[in-house]
């Protein structure tokens, strides 16, 4: 029998569930803001993924190109596919969903547990970072998709009466980690759980669902590796080393911009937090095996490849760090319903302010160089519909992709715009190595080429062509009867081809 609440409480919980729904939809407000107007290249082969998987199409469980991170991301975006959502709405809103999801899990908890003034601090906290933070957080890159299962997991462990689900939650939380291992700071709050963990026998449960998860993984894995003419991309060397932690070290502030304001707003945040925490030895051990595994993480050498740009920035390295502080915050002891309510109104007067003093717009996102090229979506269409009016009117069946700046945006992207977009390769770097042997060996005849860089003479010694009026440097080779492998190799002899 539920105990009777009282008339406060009752109004408490009225504030909750009317400030989840501001979270929702300030949260959909956000992705309007950034998933809706801007990609880049890399979030489209994730759009490829998914157009694939939706007409039955599959490949690779990872990420085209590679053997490390996957398509979860697309896979998940499918039906909304099938529901005829176009994949650049689709994706967004799909990883936009994935980065609230632990925010809105851990503040049930919360209010599970009849802690309904702790599960509203929890949702506002979580709009206390950076403005960088957030937009890291819903890039459809499979920088979230990790911290995501591992939360769910954690929920799972939270909610479930039946042991056998304990399985379905190592599962997750071993898949999440290997899917990306910027989860791994998630782990540190396990502590916290080992009373869900009685009857004993539920840690073998859960461990049997890891295992289960570590051996697909590195199953799957073994396949990919065996048709290596997909993988263009091999995974970086991770190395641990004591001249990278003090390299990273005096980097401290640049490495956690995008994570945590730096100044006296922190201070404030980290004494709050410091209050908030519940007092005991399980707090403290998960407090403890977060800051080792952060001073792990900060001696790999990959830890130091960003620059301050939204789109390779430092921040998807600890993108679960806020996560797991949140998750900690849950579990507060405080009565928070003696907080001094004019306390209440400028805490929650500030974090509105960060809500709506900062903007997102591409030179903000965009402040240093990124390797990756990052575009306004309405302007990509535009672009993708240019190319494909030259190509109908040049009877163009394929599109050879040089070294052009746009990348996999054309290549992957603007299939996600028409359809019938005429196929388009690279030469070296192409993700999609399975097309390569399908349209390799055709003879087209003439063909259009993308590329910013080589001259027109050096076209000229080779093919007779017509320059092309689109975005970038566009031409239309008359290739005789050169098949298209043939032509590439022409055009760029030292290229690496499928």
């Amino acid at each position: 029998m539920n105990p009777v609440m009282t008339d406060k409480e009752s109004s408490i919980r009225t504030i909750y569930r009317f400030t989840l729904w501001i979270f929702l939809a300030y949260k959909a407000v956000c992705i309007v803001a950034l998933g809706f107007q801007f990609t880049d290249s890399d979030q489209t082969v994730m759009w490829q993924a998914a157009m694939d998987i939706a007409r039955g199409d599959f490949h690779n469980l990872f990420w085209y190109g590679q053997t490390y991170s996957s398509n979860l991301e697309s896979l998940l975006a499918v039906p909304l596919l099938w529901l005829n959502v176009p994949v650049y709405l689709a994706l967004p809103t799909l990883s936009g969903l994935l980065s609230l999801m632990p925010i809105v899990m851990f503040a049930d908890i919360a209010a599970r547990n009849g802690r309904y003034a702790c599960a509203v601090l929890v949702l506002m906290l979580s709009l206390a970072f950076p403005v960088e933070y957030w937009q890291t957080t819903m890039l459809s890159r499979g920088f979230i998709q990790g911290i995501a299962c591992v939360s769910l997991g954690f929920y799972i462990i939270f909610r479930t009466r039946m042991s056998i689900m304990f399985a379905l939650a190592g599962l997750l939380i071993a898949g999440g980690i290997w899917q990306n291992p910027n989860a791994i700071f998630l782990i540190s709050a396990l502590p916290l759980m080992a009373h869900r963990f009685r009857p004993l026998s539920r840690i073998s449960i859960a461990l049997s669902g890891a295992v289960a998860a570590t051996i697909m993984w590195f199953a799957l894995r073994a396949l990919a590796v065996r048709h290596m003419e997909y993988i263009v991309h091999p995974e970086p060397p991770m190395e641990w080393g004591m001249q990278y932690f003090m390299q990273h070290v005096v980097k401290f502030k640049s490495m956690l911009s995008h994570t945590f304001y730096m100044g006296i707003y922190n201070v404030v945040f980290l004494a709050l937090f410091i209050w908030l925490i519940p007092k005991n030895k399980y707090l403290y051990i998960s407090l403890s095996a977060l800051f080792v595994l952060f001073l792990v993480v900060i001696g790999f050498n990959k830890t130091g490849d960003f620059s301050n740009n939204v789109f390779f920035g430092p921040g998807r390295f600890f993108l679960a760090i806020p996560y797991v502080l949140l998750f900690f915050i849950s579990f507060t002891e405080k009565d928070i319903k003696k907080i001094n309510s004019r306390f209440i109104v400028v805490f929650l007067l500030g974090i509105a302010g960060n809500m709506f003093v900062q903007h997102s717009n591409i030179q903000f996102m965009c402040r240093e160089y990124a390797p990756v090229f990052v575009e306004k979506i309405a302007e990509l269409k535009k672009n993708c519909r240019e190319i494909k009016k030259s190509a109908a009117e040049n009877n163009i069946q394929l599109i050879l992709m040089g070294d052009h700046y746009m990348q996999e945006t054309i290549t992957c992207g603007c299939a996600g715009f028409d359809n019938d977009f005429p196929v388009a390769l690279r030469p070296k770097y192409e993700r999609r190595g399975w097309l390569w042997s399908e349209y390799g060996k055709q003879i087209p005849g003439k063909v259009m080429l993308l590329d910013s860089h080589l001259s027109e003479d050096s076209i000229r010694n080779k093919f007779s062509f017509e320059k092309v009026n689109v975005r970038g440097n566009g031409y239309v080779l008359k290739t005789g009867n050169l098949n298209n492998k043939e032509i590439m190799q022409r055009l760029f002899p030292a290229e690496h081809f499928h």
